[in-house]
């Protein structure tokens, strides 16, 4: 599932969805793919497959999980993925 989203402190109306984003501390992984699809399952399989199980100072506290679009050049996507974690 993919969402559209902008980042605002505006209320929202009841066509939009609004989803928050818990106060404290992320993982984020940065990179770049061929596509946003491509750019989303290699952030994904970094973070989830590499990153968190590695984690000793860490935890995964589940979504919401977003991987936000930052730019494209030279026809790569660049971005991040943010993950929110807890100290252990």
């Amino acid at each position: 599932m993919y969402y559209a989203g902008v980042m605002t402190g505006a209320s929202t109306s009841q066509e939009h969805r609004m989803i928050q984003f818990p106060k404290g501390q992320y993982l984020v992984i940065t990179g770049e793919g061929k596509t946003a699809n491509e750019l989303s399952s290699m952030l994904t399989g970094i973070a989830f497959g590499q990153v968190l199980p590695a984690a000793d100072d860490f935890a995964y506290v589940g979504g919401p999980n977003a991987t936000v679009e930052m730019g494209h050049h030279n026809g790569f996507v660049s971005g991040e993925i943010w993950i929110p974690v807890i100290k252990k």
